[in-house]
């Protein structure tokens, strides 16, 4: 299953938990359901800014072009540059907000090239 195709599914897995009025955790689930969590770069800046995923989830981050990096504004990651064409992956094993941002075109705090992984609980 590819990632556009998961990330499909799982939309409607959310749109239909949704409208059944259907407790957190199933909608929590469905969103996990998701093969892969995907931020793109490209044109300087992280897209999606702000993902949510639930303890236990990896985060890939493509790079699409230009030569940037990944790193966690705490330090607990730190991609190597990327390429275009490249790739960094990292598991969130604890809940917790965890801002990161482009070496090369960002800083600490969300100036300019960052975003956050917002990781909730397993229910």
């Amino acid at each position: 299953m590819n990632v556009r195709t998961a990330k499909l599914i799982a939309f409607a897995l959310v749109v239909a938990a949704a409208a059944l009025r259907l407790p957190e955790r199933v909608m929590l689930l469905a969103a996990s359901a998701q093969a892969e969590n995907q931020i793109t770069i490209a044109n300087n800046k992280f897209e999606p800014q702000t993902i949510t995923v639930v303890e236990g989830a990896t985060v890939t981050w493509v790079n699409k072009e230009g030569l940037h990096t990944v790193n966690a504004d705490d330090g607990s990651f730190t991609s190597k540059a990327l390429n275009a064409g490249d790739n960094f992956s990292h598991q969130f094993a604890k809940a917790g907000k965890y801002p990161f941002h482009c070496t090369f075109h960002g800083s600490k705090g969300g100036h300019k090239m960052s975003g956050t992984v917002v990781v909730v609980k397993k229910k």
